[in-house]
């Protein structure tokens, strides 16, 4: 092993650009100097994911104020595998031809993923995660760290892979699992999804470093052999667009959702709200609309199994669902539950009790401060995911406990320029709706991917995602308008399509159809949303019970260029311009207008 070199670390108020960083610019840490509860294996780097973690760490472990409640916030208990690791993995399976194979399209990325899952590990850093493994017991997350994640600029959110392990069984069995989850995160530095973002955002994609960040799973084991948190989450200090005019982007916005926070940072029904103003639902106060985008299936890590598995809502026995459920009777009425869930009612996760009452613990003022706290830190927006576990104190009540998994700097940028929407006739209007967010304009896009929510059939839509990516990947890097049901993105094709990150890249608009059978959310406080607005991507919304209009003969006279049972590839001669105004609402979709020869000639006269 090389030789320890590392600079001294110390946190204060936006420092986080100096932390940790040597004389090389890169950000290496000694062992004797990180908070405790954090281990090293290796001299390398350790990634921007733990590099963000243990700059707050560090902050509080110096006896500094975060938040009012800094007793109630914990860590997850870490070790970090450092790029060393990574780099010797690379260099003595002669892994690096490979990657330069992939680059250039010599080999395909599912070949390249296989040959780095069949490679060999270092045999130093394997007997290092068996004495890791000697003492730790509980389930494990492996997460990846890479050097050039949780950039300001380049958050890479979602993108790299995360592994959910059980840690049961031999020890020579849970080292093994962890072996494996360690190259599968390796591998997805050279997938799909991260050759596609960084293709979008101009950034070599082979020149990346993994670091590992291994944490113990935070939650509880409950009936039915599961393991989670009663509550997971994502938080931004930043809205990029608030739903209210009573609501300023500063205010923040929150995600909460039951069991493990992979529902909260992806295209789910989730519990939002801005710790400003907790009570101004996106939604509104409707109890219908409310149940409607309630959170209905909740993540959890199967014991058995060893992996994330997912439970309805209403098959979930966990008696602190209480804690953070309304009861939802036969009428239509909805109650917080007073101790059993009555005859013939139903849960619904509202969070009621957490988000306004505040009764169980401090939750709201909590989030308010620490998104304040960690961005006057940080010295600009961030980005959180946390998870709250309640524990039995001494005098056996309950002791509910915030744990914070991740803080970065939150990417992207406001715009404030308001966007004119031009008069377009009738005729020439493919699409207007009246719940955009964002602004921006894109001008004489000649390519268009429509999903016909008439036709989409769930069950097919794994291979309805597949073909959208396929026609992406024929265009070639071409930008095109991407319209159909639901949520792109999503995991569960019940909500939406579930394409995958790199399977969209040429989108540089994006419209979700709301039908009978699909209620897109607005994306408020998604990692899906904030790389829109970091790749400059547009976001339309439609709902037509709300007005918004889609003229499909206008669509049906465009020439088509493939259409199968479900997707369409139409182009669009002239190409098609469109038009968001987030300040006003409004979005439009047009046939790009041409100026008349003669137009052009007066304007030369003159």
């Amino acid at each position: 092993m090389m030789k320890r070199q590392a600079s001294k670390i110390s946190s204060s108020p936006g420092d986080y650009f100096r932390f940790g960083r040597c004389e090389r610019g890169e950000y290496r840490f000694l062992p004797e100097s990180v908070p405790p509860g954090i281990q090293l294996i290796g001299n390398g780097q350790i990634g921007g994911k733990a590099r963000g973690l243990i700059f707050v760490a560090d902050y509080l472990e110096r006896q500094n104020v975060l938040t009012r409640y800094d007793e109630l916030i914990r860590f997850p208990d870490s070790l970090i595998v450092t790029t060393e690791v990574f780099d010797q993995f690379m260099e003595t399976n002669h892994l690096t031809k490979a990657v330069a194979a992939g680059c250039n399209k010599e080999i395909g990325l599912d070949e390249l993923q296989e040959r780095i899952i069949a490679a060999v590990f270092p045999h130093w850093a394997l007997k290092e995660l068996d004495k890791f493994l000697e003492q730790e017991h509980r389930p494990l997350v492996v997460r990846s760290s890479s050097v050039k994640e949780d950039d300001p600029d380049h958050s890479f959110a979602g993108i790299y892979l995360s592994e959910f392990l059980s840690n049961a069984g031999s020890r020579k069995k849970r080292l093994k699992s962890l072996e494996n989850a360690i190259k599968r995160v390796y591998a997805s530095t050279f997938g799909l999804n991260a050759r596609a973002y960084r293709v979008r955002h101009g950034l070599p994609w082979q020149q990346e470093k993994m670091a590992i960040l291994i944490q113990n799973m935070i939650g509880m084991h409950y009936p039915q052999d599961s393991f989670y948190p009663l509550i997971g989450g994502v938080a931004f200090s930043l809205n990029f667009y608030p739903w209210n005019n009573r609501l300023k982007p500063e205010d923040g916005v929150v995600r909460c959702v039951i069991g493990v926070g992979t529902r909260a940072v992806g295209r789910e029904y989730a519990r939002v709200f801005s710790p400003e103003i907790p009570g101004l639902r996106p939604e509104g106060s409707d109890v219908d609309t409310i149940v409607r985008y309630s959170q209905e299936t909740i993540d959890v890590l199967d014991m058995n199994g060893g992996k994330l598995s997912q439970v309805p809502l209403s098959k979930l026995r966990n008696p602190l669902l209480q804690r953070v459920c309304s009861v939802l009777s036969p009428e239509g009425s909805m109650s917080e539950p007073v101790s059993i869930l009555p005859p013939a009612g139903r849960y619904v996760a509202s969070f009621n009790r957490f988000i306004n009452r505040n009764t169980i613990m401090p939750f709201v003022p909590l989030m308010h401060d620490l998104l304040s706290g960690l961005q006057d830190l940080f010295g600009l927006a961030v980005d959180i995911e946390f998870a709250i576990n309640f524990q039995l104190s001494e005098d056996g009540s309950e002791a509910p406990l915030l744990y914070l998994l991740q803080a970065r700097p939150l990417g992207g940028r406001l715009q404030h320029r308001r966007v004119s929407l031009p008069p377009a006739p009738a005729a020439r209007a493919l699409l207007t709706c009246n719940r955009v967010l964002g602004n921006g304009k894109r001008r004489r896009i000649r390519h268009l991917i429509f999903v016909d929510p008439l036709t989409y059939y769930w069950n097919e839509a794994h291979a309805i995602a597949r073909r959208v990516g396929k026609i992406d990947q024929q265009l070639n890097g071409e930008k095109y308008v991407l319209i159909g049901p639901g949520r792109w993105g999503t995991s569960n094709p019940q909500l939406g399509v579930p394409v995958q990150y790199g399977e969209i890249t040429g989108a540089c608009a994006i419209v979700e159809m709301a039908t009978k059978s699909f209620s897109p959310e607005l994306s408020y406080g998604t990692h899906f949303y904030a790389d829109m607005v970091a790749s400059k991507v547009l976001y339309l919304p439609f709902d037509a019970e709300l007005g918004d209009r889609f003229n499909r003969v206008l669509l049906e006279q465009q020439e088509v260029r493939f259409s199968d049972s479900w997707v369409t590839h139409f182009y669009i001669k002239d190409g098609l311009d469109v038009y968001v105004d987030g300040g006003g609402k409004q979005g439009l979709i047009c046939l790009h207008r041409r100026r008349p020869i003669t137009a052009l000639k007066d304007i030369n006269k003159r």
